[in-house]
């Protein structure tokens, strides 16, 4: 799995990955929900990657715990986005 892309849940809630963590030694993907007209919703979750027999699978992370280590790590990911962008100027 990877980000930009979107997934399908088994109960049919196409989501899409926005970000990817390890966090002991699991992937994690920031996702948000995409409503009726495939647009991004005011709903996020986590989901665990899970691999078994070859086959992808994901579980939505619940605990809070790990829930807070995932933010950090997702929001340290975005910061480090941010600064590398370009500097533009405002149009005027």
């Amino acid at each position: 799995m990877k980000v930009d892309t979107v997934i399908t849940l088994d109960n049919d809630v196409n989501c899409l990955l926005l970000e990817k963590a390890n966090y002991n030694n699991d992937n994690y993907f920031l996702s948000v929900v995409l409503d009726d007209n495939e647009e991004p919703s005011d709903e996020y979750v986590v989901l665990k990657e899970i691999i078994e027999n070859n086959q992808n699978y994901v579980m939505r992370i619940m605990d809070e715990n790990v829930l807070a280590e995932l933010i950090k790590l997702f929001t340290k990911s975005f910061g480090e986005k941010v600064q590398n962008l370009p500097d533009f100027e405002d149009a005027a």
